[in-house]
C-alpha cells in the first residue's frame, strides 16, 4: 500500500507543479469554470474505524462560481481505499458528489477559509482474501452526505486547497464514515 500511494503522491505533485498547468495568478478570479484534483489521507471512523486502518483518496473535480454569488458549485469523483485490519483485504469508496461551497472574507483576498457539504452517491467495495477459499468480494451502492471545511489560496500561479471534511455513506447496517484530509488545486 505505502508504495501505491507514493507513486499516486509523486504523479498528481508532478502534475501540479508542471509549467502547463500554471495559469496566471490575476486571471484566476474572473474565470467562472475551474477544473483540478486532490488527494490525501482518508481517516476511517465509527464501525469502519474499528475494522480499517488509514488509507489514502484521490479524485477530480469541477467548480462554477459567479463572481456574483455567495456560493459555487462544486462537482466531485473521488476514490478513497482503506487496508482492513488483521485480515487480507481493503475497502474502496467510488464517489459522485455534487457540494456547495461557502467561502468567506474579501473575494479579492488570495487566501480564504470556506465551508463546504453535499449529497451523492458512493459506492462502498470490499474485497477480503480468505486462505483456502480464495477472493470474495461485496458492494453496495449508497446515498450519503459530506460536510467539512477548508482554506484555499494561491501557490506557484494557481489555487490550491487543503480541507477535512466528514463523509457518511448510508450502507447496509452501519453508515461507513470517514475523513479524507485533502491537499487539492484548481486552475
Amino acid at each position: 500500500m505505502h508504495g501505491t500511494a507514493a507513486r499516486v503522491f509523486v504523479i498528481a505533485a508532478s502534475l501540479i507543479l508542471s509549467p502547463s498547468t500554471l495559469v496566471a495568478q490575476g486571471t484566476e478570479s474572473s474565470r467562472p469554470f475551474k477544473f483540478g484534483g486532490m488527494l490525501g489521507a482518508t481517516l476511517p471512523t465509527g464501525d469502519f474505524g474499528d475494522i480499517a486502518g488509514t488509507g489514502y483518496h484521490f479524485g477530480a473535480l469541477g467548480e462554477y462560481a459567479r463572481p456574483s454569488w455567495p456560493f459555487g458549485i462544486r462537482g466531485e469523483i473521488t476514490w478513497h481505499r482503506n487496508e482492513i485490519d488483521d485480515i487480507d483485504g481493503n475497502v474502496s469508496v467510488l464517489s459522485f458528489v455534487p457540494n456547495i461551497v461557502f467561502p468567506f472574507g474579501d473575494a479579492a483576498s488570495t487566501a480564504r477559509p470556506y465551508i463546504i457539504g453535499g449529497l451523492g452517491v458512493s459506492n462502498v467495495k470490499f474485497d477480503i482474501e480468505i486462505p483456502g477459499v480464495g477472493d470474495e468480494s461485496e458492494s453496495e451502492t449508497k446515498f450519503g452526505l459530506n460536510f467539512g471545511g477548508g482554506f484555499t489560496f494561491n501557490l506557484a500561479g494557481f489555487e490550491t486547497f487543503v480541507e477535512a471534511r466528514y463523509h457518511s455513506v448510508f450502507t447496509s447496517g452501519e453508515s461507513t464514515t470517514f475523513i479524507p484530509l485533502s491537499f487539492g488545486f484548481k486552475f
